[in-house]
């Protein structure tokens, strides 16, 4: 049992990993988009807004990597540690 919680814990770091990626850079992108396309400019703003949200996922995935991910049940702690 104690290793199920364990595997689904994983597997809802790494879906919330992935939705902080995908999720600004596809919302960047729809909007730069959506503002070419009622500003007539072109590309201009889905490439700004490209990169922007671009570095919006890669800030997102560092500021997850600087939490820390200790064990979650304080119970469950190894007293040797």
């Amino acid at each position: 049992m104690k290793k199920k919680a364990e595997m689904m814990r994983m597997f809802s770091l790494v879906t919330h990993m992935g939705l902080m990626m995908a999720l600004p850079i596809i919302g960047c992108i729809w909007l730069g988009s959506f503002l070419d396309r009622k500003l007539n400019t072109g590309v201009v703003f889905l490439i700004i807004f490209t990169v922007l949200g671009v570095f919006s996922a890669f800030r997102n995935l560092f500021m997850l990597a600087q939490q820390p991910q200790g064990k979650s049940d304080p119970k469950e702690e190894d007293p040797n540690e």
